[in-house]
């Protein structure tokens, strides 16, 4: 009887939901794309007049999917280059004058307009 019990008892717990990390912490984490990055439009105030700072930029190439930014690709994700300065990203400028004067920065993957008017 108590083996039954027993077999009874586990079945039960295998059909349960299993919770993931994103639902137990509230912090969105796809184990495949890391951990989710803040990206903000560029602002001459926070990162300096691009003119004569954008040297000190990194190019960073990032990937948008279910609304966010990550470090890695999976399927479906979209490229994106930004750029990191210490723990910040954000898009380059969009200034015309900007275009083509980084030639460390992929162009081809600029953000989209749907990128800087996003929420």
């Amino acid at each position: 009887m108590r083996l039954a019990t027993a077999l009874s008892f586990s079945l039960l717990l295998a059909g349960a939901p299993i919770m993931s990390a994103s639902a137990q912490s509230g912090v969105s984490i796809d184990v495949k794309l890391g951990p989710a990055r803040t990206v903000v439009p560029y602002s001459s105030e926070k990162f300096g007049d691009w003119h004569t700072n954008y040297k000190h930029w990194t190019p960073k190439t990032m990937y948008y999917a279910n609304g966010h930014y990550y470090d890695h690709k999976a399927n479906g994700a979209r490229t994106v280059v930004v750029y990191q300065k210490g723990s910040n990203y954000f898009m380059p400028p969009q200034d015309n004058e900007w275009v083509g004067k980084d030639k460390r920065y992929n162009y081809k993957n600029k953000p989209t307009d749907e990128d800087y008017h996003r929420p």
